[in-house]
């Protein structure tokens, strides 16, 4: 085997440092995958909960309405119209209640900047 001359060990070294550069970028690139891997499981086990839960409520929600629809059913028209009495009886009361704050000083107009006029 001859002798290895300077040139050829300089490119060799070379070679092993941009082997060992190419290494630890792999290991980088290995860890920052495996982060991404693992923060996309948890959300999508984030998504999953969150799921159920909107699933839940729209049975309870559905629950609720056939319950509703039910006791309306069941209920004389008498009592539909006082229900729907009451919603429109605390609409207006909840406006008359604002209007009145509003007009109370409750909502003050902005004062004027030009006192000398």
């Amino acid at each position: 085997m001859p002798p290895r001359s300077a040139t050829d060990q300089t490119l060799e070294q070379q070679n092993e440092e941009e082997l060992s550069s190419l290494h630890s970028k792999i290991k980088s690139l290995r860890s920052v995958t495996i982060d991404i891997l693992d923060d996309s499981g948890r959300q999508n086990d984030q998504l999953d909960r969150t799921g159920n839960i909107f699933t839940s409520f729209g049975n309870s929600l559905f629950s609720t309405q056939r319950h509703h629809s039910r006791t309306m059913a069941a209920s004389s028209t008498l009592r539909q119209y006082r229900t729907i009495g009451y919603i429109v009886g605390a609409v207006v009361a909840l406006w008359f209640v604002l209007k009145l704050w509003h007009l109370g000083g409750g909502g003050k107009a902005p004062v004027d900047a030009d006192y000398g006029s």
